[in-house]
């Protein structure tokens, strides 16, 4: 008896383990969108998607796939925008100035349905706030302040503690951080930092500061910038598009051209010495062949 289950179980396994391979391959492949929200400089609202896919066990971006940004619900009259995702699988919406303040904001973001993927949708409810960021000077003493806000439903500000704000400063490249932890609002919603870095500007010695909310569970991700007179002016040197031996190619002395172009012209002259050489070799040993097979013939 036990020796006739054992052998219906052998038999039952490769059964399942082929029937689950066959719904893989007839199956679409999993789609995963990831929704974001910024507010930068208290204005402007941005959306993005990330879309992703799982090939061979890493995740994907995928390129070329409409998304359309709802607020409040998938229905044409919500409809606020559609983009494609690019090269790293992003697509961005800008949501338009006029559009009506709330306390808090649905946005969806919907794909449509392919023979690769079945159609996704992600949702992210933000809260509205008030972020902004004051620069202060006085006695040589140089602070950064910022506010956070939130409102209730009636429309009156209520302060947001707790919340962690990161100052950066922007560079041509990227974000150099002001500090190596983030600074944290009080029970007003506010934080001060002391700004003692000294770093260079550009020409006129301004530097952009940029603080930001970053992943709030709540309010999402929030920037805000401003310029200001507080680094080390650029100064150019004059001597810098002279000539010299470490100058770029367009800078480079005159005498390091003639010399290297001498040089080119020697080399390729050789070469071409040689060319000529090895024609005339080949020309004198066809006349030389032709002229001994008629020697042959009489």
């Amino acid at each position: 008896m036990l020796l006739a289950i054992l052998v219906v179980c052998a038999a039952a396994f490769p059964v399942v383990a082929q029937t689950e391979s066959d719904s893989t391959e007839v199956g679409k492949t999993d789609l995963s969108l990831e929704l974001r929200y910024t507010k930068a400089n208290n204005k402007t609202q941005i959306l993005e998607v990330l879309a992703k896919t799982k090939q061979s066990g890493t995740w994907q971006p995928v390129s070329g796939l409409p998304v359309h940004f709802y607020r409040d619900a998938e229905t044409a009259s919500n409809l606020l925008g559609t983009d494609t995702t690019d090269g790293k699988g992003l697509a961005r919406f800008i949501v338009p100035d006029g559009a009506k303040k709330e306390a808090a904001y649905t946005f969806v973001a919907v794909t449509d349905g392919s023979d690769q993927f079945d159609p996704v949708s992600e949702e992210k409810v933000i809260s509205e706030s008030s972020f902004d960021m004051r620069l202060s000077e006085e006695d040589s003493a140089r602070q950064v302040h910022i506010s956070l806000q939130s409102f209730d439903a009636k429309g009156k500000e209520v302060p947001v503690a707790g919340a962690e704000v990161h100052l950066y400063i922007k560079r041509l490249f990227g974000l150099l951080p002001l500090s190596d932890a983030p600074e944290t609002t009080d029970e007003n919603g506010e934080a001060i930092a002391d700004f003692s870095t000294v770093i260079g500007g550009d020409t006129a010695g301004n530097l952009i500061v940029v603080a930001k909310v970053e992943d709030h569970e709540t309010y999402g991700n929030l920037e805000f910038q401003r310029k200001v007179k507080w680094g080390t002016p650029l100064i150019i040197d004059p001597n810098q598009n002279a000539q010299k031996l470490w100058a770029s190619r367009s800078n480079a002395p005159v005498y390091l051209i003639v010399v290297v172009n001498t040089m080119l012209v020697g080399i390729w002259g050789v070469i071409l010495y040689i060319l000529f050489k090895i024609f005339k070799i080949s020309k004198i040993g066809s006349a030389d062949s032709r002229s001994r097979k008629l020697e042959k013939q009489h």
